[in-house]
């Protein structure tokens, strides 16, 4: 389905004590604009303190396409967990490290995906292969129309290739990216893993992208909530639409604050 856009005070209304939640967001697109060079994706004024402030009163964590190890660099210091490669491992905040799947078994797929893939783009420009440990990123958003429209489609046959391997792969599309990552590992599963752990809680889960769809559909059939943010109505399983990170950051802000927090 397709939603209207919500005010971050009319879903904080709804919402009710944010104690109630586990609260789960992105991180591109949702806690930090989307930016053409991922390496520059700083976070959205505010977000930073409004995670570090909203976990003083209820569980909170980061899901993410992003290595945990990026992750920690633009949102250093938070009591939260943080799950990276789209819930392939998650850091506890206590510095427990939690693989959802064995890294030594995509390395192979993954080195022989990169490498035929740069063949390709060798003389290209503007794109941006990203290596990450359980998955690969092409990012486009800079390449000239015509040269995307020729040499996109090859790199997605590359990327399809990988789909029967041992162990399968999935190809993924989202805002100017296209990504390769073991099947069956999705933010959903990371969704799972930390309810697991807070089951009095209510998931409330918000995100941007694609990748986002499969913790929404797990945070719905947890009878929880599912965000959606963007400026423009897509379907989608969410059930409410924020229109960008500094709607998310408002509303972070007034769950504390409803909360009895800053």
């Amino acid at each position: 389905m397709t939603l209207a856009l919500t005010s971050p005070d009319e879903l904080a209304a709804v919402l009710g004590p944010a104690s109630r939640y586990l609260v789960v967001a992105d991180y591109d697109g949702t806690l930090a604009p989307i930016v053409d060079r991922p390496d520059d994706a700083q976070p959205a004024p505010g977000a930073h303190e409004a995670l570090q402030e909203l976990a003083h009163h209820t569980r909170v964590a980061v899901v993410s396409g992003r290595p945990i190890t990026e992750l920690q660099g633009f949102l250093p210091d938070l009591p939260i967990p943080l799950a990276g490669g789209h819930g392939a491992e998650i850091l506890d905040p206590e510095g427990g490290h939690h693989a959802l799947i064995d890294v030594s078994d995509v390395v192979t797929v993954l080195d022989a995906a990169q490498h035929a893939v740069e063949d390709i783009l060798a003389d290209g420009t503007g794109w941006f292969v990203e290596r990450k440990r359980t998955s690969l990123a092409v990012h486009h958003r800079l390449v000239p129309e015509d040269e995307e429209e020729s040499l996109l489609p090859r790199i997605l046959a590359i990327l399809d290739l990988h789909r029967e391997t041992d162990p399968p792969f999935e190809v993924l599309t989202g805002k100017a990216v296209v990504e390769l990552r073991p099947a069956g590992v999705d933010k959903g599963t990371a969704l799972a893993w930390l309810l697991d752990r807070t089951p009095d809680l209510v998931p409330l889960v918000v995100g941007d992208d694609r990748t986002d769809e499969d913790a929404f559909t797990a945070a719905i059939e947890a009878d929880g909530i599912a965000v959606l943010v963007s400026e423009d109505a897509r379907p989608t399983a969410a059930t409410w639409r924020l229109a960008d990170p500094s709607d998310v950051v408002a509303l972070l802000r007034l769950l504390t604050a409803a909360a009895g927090g800053c």
